[in-house]
């Protein structure tokens, strides 16, 4: 297929294209968020595609870095009962204080796919759709992020 890009600049817009990066994914989705609420993760439809695509036959995996997981924990059951479920496909990781100052936000579907939010707090992003170039560097960024990064929020706890 040939690369799309689009500047998207207000949150009904950004969803979508969130979705369409998951609806995208064949074997890996990579997030990094201060706390997954952006992209309206814990809306049904949301955890229909992640639903979708962790089922779906082959090896599967999510790996998620966030700042801020807690607020995940407290706000998110359908996400923790979609972790708990899948937890074996699914990691999760929280930055170290140092990097908590990042405001940008990506999710990239299968080193092919990348929405990316410039600042957490503003709805001006970037979809790129089937461009390998132009994700690697992003999929680098999550990467650097995943290694200095810490487990937590274990979807397999009792009582999640």
């Amino acid at each position: 297929m040939e690369p799309a890009y689009t500047l998207i600049t207000n949150e009904a817009d950004y969803r979508e294209a969130c979705a369409t990066v998951i609806a995208r994914a064949e074997r890996e989705l990579l997030m990094f968020d201060r706390n997954l609420v952006p992209p309206r993760l814990e809306d049904k439809s949301r955890i229909d595609l992640l639903s979708a695509f962790l089922a779906a036959p082959g090896l599967r995996r999510m790996r998620i870095v966030l700042h801020e997981p807690e607020y995940l924990r407290r706000t998110a059951p359908r996400l923790m009962q979609l972790f708990s479920r899948y937890s074996h496909q699914i990691e999760i990781r929280q930055t170290p204080d140092n990097l908590r100052q990042l405001a940008d936000t990506h999710i990239i579907a299968d080193e092919m796919h990348v929405i990316r939010r410039f600042q957490f707090d503003q709805p001006r992003c970037a979809l790129i759709l089937d461009d390998p170039g132009a994700v690697s560097p992003w999929r680098q960024r999550f990467e650097d992020l995943w290694e200095q990064s810490l487990p937590c929020l274990s979807a397999n706890t009792s009582g999640l």
